[in-house]
């Protein structure tokens, strides 16, 4: 009954779509108070699609901001199906547990650098804060969402800290 309610794929979408929303509206928020509204998804949009870096300030397509919100809720849509399946292996073995705290690492590492990566290359680089703020909100996000909705993950972690899982090997005897 417990795999019917929780749907590795319809609740990896949602964490997904969760995680994608945050990031739009980071950037977005971050690009108003720079003067620039829709200022990130176009210079990704022209990167991606036009590879046209000679403009000085990447102009608004509507067909590439389209394609680059794909892709973008696509990318969070996989990110949040993986980090569902590692939540829902690791509340039937707490073992796994560690493995949630490593996906959310790889994931933080791999949206920053690829984001950061892709526009560095581009000629016009996004502030590193607004990169790391960005992938922080969108990940600390589908974390929350998936805390909120596994209390049995949650209450793992008072029942067993992080770590005791595995009992410790036995020590020689003192000489």
């Amino acid at each position: 009954m417990e795999s019917r309610e929780h749907s590795i794929t319809r609740e990896g979408t949602a964490t997904g779509v969760v995680g994608a929303a945050l990031v739009a509206i980071w950037y977005f928020v971050c690009d108003v108070i720079a003067g620039s509204p829709f200022r990130t998804p176009s210079l990704l949009g022209q990167m991606v699609f036009q590879r046209d870096f000679a403009s000085p300030f990447p102009h608004m397509i509507p067909e590439e901001l389209a394609g680059v919100t794909v892709m973008h809720v696509l990318v969070f849509v996989l990110a949040g199906i993986a980090l569902t399946f590692l939540i829902h292996l690791s509340t039937r073995e707490p073992s796994w547990r560690m493995g949630v705290w490593i996906g959310l690492v790889v994931a933080f590492g791999l949206f920053a650098g690829m984001t950061f990566m892709l526009t560095t290359a581009s000629g016009k680089p996004l502030p590193l804060w607004s990169v790391l703020g960005g992938t922080l909100v969108g990940l600390v996000g589908m974390a929350w969402y998936l805390w909120r909705r596994h209390p049995r993950f949650e209450r793992s972690f008072q029942e067993a800290p992080l770590g005791s899982e595995e009992t410790p090997p036995r020590h020689p005897p003192a000489r």
